[in-house]
């Protein structure tokens, strides 16, 4: 950030030199020619540019090359620079910088460069992305790991606001609702998280990083996501340098920063079932050291649920040995209700970038989000399939339910986050992490989709968690690069859970609170043996510990509770619990560079899940002890091929589990997470983007990505045997056999400034099942999603656009729950418009 308004100002005038320096034209070819000479006078320079507008790109190329550009800025704009990344001669490093732009860059001198119209561009270099999936800025096919990345643009695009958006975006990668609600979204990458424990105390298998900070708890995962950078999706464990809880992979969502030029954006959309989506933002250099950047989003409407009332339930009592309850509340009509399950959100960001030295960097940022919307609701199959009391004036309209109510959530995210970085010297970064964030929140539900559940819950939580991690590293691509550091992070969540239960006949309370700390060391050396070959190597220390206390309440309010001997238990039953543990993780990977554009790896690796305790309905002593750690090994392989037009990524991975934890149905009948054996996830993932055709007027671009799964229970510790001989061998939950996206990007320039962008793209979700020794009620079939979109900017810097999601109007069912099932939405449309400044 060093002298931006100074800097600013020097542009200006360089630009304002652009018409003299346009008639040295017919000079430009003879000064091309010189141009190897030239470069060797300007000597290579370290850069980290991350893919962006060419009229920011420039000057911050200027900046680290020491250099001066010269260009008009209508050359520029409404262009976009691809990532460079690493130490380059600043002409090549500008080349790479303006591939695919239909411009070009020829010296002047020995550090000016002149930006031009390109003759006659043809088929042209896909953009190149730059990924921190290792904690320093790198070209993602330089990366010896399995990473997918979404750009920021790209998700709002595809109606990327939260985490669960990504499901349907990145192949291998779902959601998992089963026991707890919609409410409590279990993430799994390559088949594992699908059966993580779904309240808020648990050890999420994904571990998701915001702006750099963990999220400690499932309860985050409804943060949304809006202002983004890019989210980089890292597939498998990942126990070296984002340490435990990561045995499934790692979410990094990184949202925009300032920047070195005022710029903002505001948008409106209109869609179906009445949403409506508001975003703005506005960010830049308010003084020479400091840069503002602020962000909003608001979301409403949208629901596609009708619900339908009590229906044939209205006023029903439970009867007790042929004995009509009347002591009983009977169930109330609500009446019907058009349009459930609208949003009703909004939230803010705001970043603060202060240079405190020249060679020092304190980003800020403060956030927060307040959701009132709808608690999405489950349906349940008709009568005819179903004929239980329960299902009593069902019908087989997948998007119309029957309840005794209609329960709204009230959840609030906040928190900030601290980034000091600090270049100690040459090749030598200090970087500090700090965050501290919290969550209230009440939700209501049940999952059977019924008037008439077996019981029907309204928990109120509060989560709080303070984070740091401190490194130091020489990451600048060298011969030898290496990181080291340290991490600590502490979170506390209290959750109280009334219950109402129409099997046991009462209404209980359950009452806990967990506190849990965890301390870290880490380090990973990347060691270049010779020209092609690079050997990497890390550890991870790790120490956990957490206690944990509660009770549980039957209040019998109506004096005929069967609570004791329904969950084989005592009232009151009360619990206090210590867990501790430590583990030592690693990783070895061997990178081969077979040409420029091809390399390939191998690695080996442990991963770590630390142990805890359940935070369902706690009834029995057995369930109050800790269950033990989960450990994975891992081999992967992989290949990455990237030329101008093509990058290639192919994966195979083989992941070991034991003391596989879970969620699943305990002796007494109730969902608990226990240890419950081994298991096994191997596959394959190929990712493939293809620049079609790029000239001056239009691009073509084809993308596409898919996963094949084989997961499998090893062994399965029961003492049901019947659930034992049901399990072992069954795929695991939230692995679908295949999953797969391709998207078409077509751009065409048209007359006076014009431009009309396309976008087709189909997904496609394999067949899963949602929880362990799962029947056929509890596997949903696979589905495909065609998905359009269609982009007009005008000259001015506004864009119009149209999308359709779900265009061939498919019934889906994300999960099914035995009798209740959760509807994907139909077909939607919707218009907006985006002004860019």
């Amino acid at each position: 950030m060093t002298n931006r308004v100074s800097y600013a100002a020097g542009l200006r005038r360089s630009l304002m030199a652009c018409c003299a320096i346009a008639a040295l034209g017919a000079a430009a070819p003879a000064l091309a020619q010189g141009m190897g000479a030239q470069e060797a006078s300007a000597p290579p320079a370290a850069f980290s540019l991350q893919a962006q507008p060419l009229e920011l790109a420039l000057p911050a190329f200027a900046k680290q090359a020491d250099v001066q550009v010269l260009y008009a800025s209508n050359l520029v704009k409404g262009k976009r620079a691809n990532a460079v990344v690493g130490t380059r001669p600043p002409a090549e490093a500008l080349g790479a910088l303006l591939a695919g732009s239909g411009l070009k860059a020829t010296a002047t001198g020995p550090r000016t460069f002149l930006i031009s119209v390109q003759e006659n561009p043809v088929v042209a270099e896909l953009e190149e992305v730059v990924v921190t999936a290792q904690k320093r800025s790198a070209r993602i096919e330089d990366v010896p790991l399995a990473v997918t990345v979404l750009e920021g643009g790209d998700a709002q695009r595809r109606g990327v606001t939260n985490v669960v958006d990504l499901v349907d975006q990145i192949a291998g990668v779902s959601v998992n609702y089963a026991f707890g609600g919609t409410n409590y979204g279990l993430i799994s990458i390559r088949g594992i998280g699908g059966a993580d424990d779904y309240k808020p105390n648990g050890n999420p298998s994904v571990a998701l990083h915001v702006d750099g900070v963990y999220q400690t708890s499932n309860a985050y995962l409804g943060m949304p996501l809006f202002d983004l950078d890019r989210v980089e999706v890292l597939k498998g464990p990942q126990g070296t340098l984002y340490g435990r809880n990561t045995t499934a992979g790692v979410i990094n969502a990184i949202t925009r920063g300032p920047g070195d030029v005022l710029e903002g954006s505001a948008r409106l959309e209109r869609g179906s079932y009445g949403y409506t989506e508001a975003e703005a933002s506005i960010g830049g250099p308010v003084s020479e050291k400091l840069g503002v950047r602020l962000a909003v989003l608001a979301q409403n409407g949208g629901g596609f649920m009708t619900g339908a009332g009590a229906g044939l339930l209205a006023g029903f009592r439970p009867s007790v040995r042929g004995v009509v309850q009347t002591q009983v509340p009977a169930l109330v009509d609500p009446g019907r209700r058009e349009g459930f399950g609208d949003k009703d959100l909004v939230a803010g960001r705001a970043t603060f970038d202060l240079e405190l030295a020249p060679e020092s960097d304190l980003v800020v940022k403060l956030f927060g989000s307040r959701d009132r919307g709808d608690t999405r609701q489950y349906d349940r199959i008709s009568r005819a399939q179903d004929a239980t009391v329960a299902n009593a004036g069902e019908n087989d309209d997948p998007y119309e339910f029957y309840s005794a109510g209609y329960p709204a959530q009230r959840i609030d995210i906040y928190g900030g986050s601290a980034t000091l970085s600090h270049k100690v010297r040459e090749n030598l970064n200090f970087t500090a992490v700090g965050g501290w964030q919290g969550s209230k929140r009440s939700v209501q539900g049940n999952g059977d989709g019924s008037p008439y559940p077996a019981s029907y819950f309204d928990a109120d939580e509060k989560l709080s968690q303070s984070s740091l991690e401190l490194r130091l590293a020489d990451d600048t691509g060298g011969k030898l690069d290496w990181i080291a550091g340290a991490f600590y992070v502490s979170d506390d969540v209290k959750f109280d859970t009334a219950w109402t239960s129409y099997s046991a006949l009462t209404q209980y309370d359950n009452l806990h609170h967990q506190d849990r700390k965890s301390l870290a060391l880490f380090g990973q050396v990347d060691y270049r043996l010779v020209e092609r070959l690079q050997v990497s190597a890390g550890l991870r220390y790790t120490r956990d510990e957490a206690h944990y206390v509660g009770r549980n309440v039957d209040h019998n309010p109506w004096g005929i509770s069967t609570f004791t001997t329904t969950f084989a238990t005592t009232n009151p039953f009360a619990w206090d619990e210590k867990f501790e543990d430590d583990n030592v993780s690693g990783r070895l990977t061997v990178k081969y560079d077979v040409t420029k554009a091809l390399n390939v790896f191998v690695s080996a690796g442990t991963g770590y899940r630390g142990g805890g305790f359940d935070g369902t309905s706690i009834f029995t002593v057995a369930e109050t002890k800790p269950f033990a750690s989960e450990t994975v090994r891992a081999y992967e392989a992989g290949l990455r091929w990237s030329t101008p037009r093509l990058r290639l990524s192919l994966d195979a991975f083989d992941y070991r589990f034991s003391e596989l934890q879970a969620t699943t149905r305990l002796a007494n009948d109730t969902n608990g997470r226990a240890n419950v054996g081994k298991a096994r996830s191997k596959g394959i993932e190929v990712a493939l983007s293809a620049q079609l055709l790029r000239t001056e007027r239009q691009s073509l671009a084809f993308d596409v990505n898919a996963a094949w799964l084989d997961t499998e229970v090893l062994s399965f510790s029961s003492n049901r045997v019947a659930e034992v001989l049901q399990t072992v061998g069954d795929p695991l939950p939230g692995a679908p056999d295949v999953s797969a996206t391709a998207s078409l990007n077509h751009s065409v320039t048209l007359k006076d400034g014009w431009t009309l962008r396309s976008r087709l793209g189909v997904t496609h979700h394999g067949e899963e099942s949602n929880r362990l020794n799962a029947t056929p009620g509890n596997t949903a079939k696979a589905y495909t999603l065609v998905n359009a979109r269609v982009d007009l900017a005008t000259p001015k810097n506004w864009t119009l656009y149209a999308y359709g999601r779900n265009i061939t109007d498919e019934v889906y069912f994300p999960e099914l729950n035995g009798a209740a099932r959760l509807v994907g939405a139909p077909a939607t449309y919707g218009i907006g418009a985006r002004f860019d400044f």
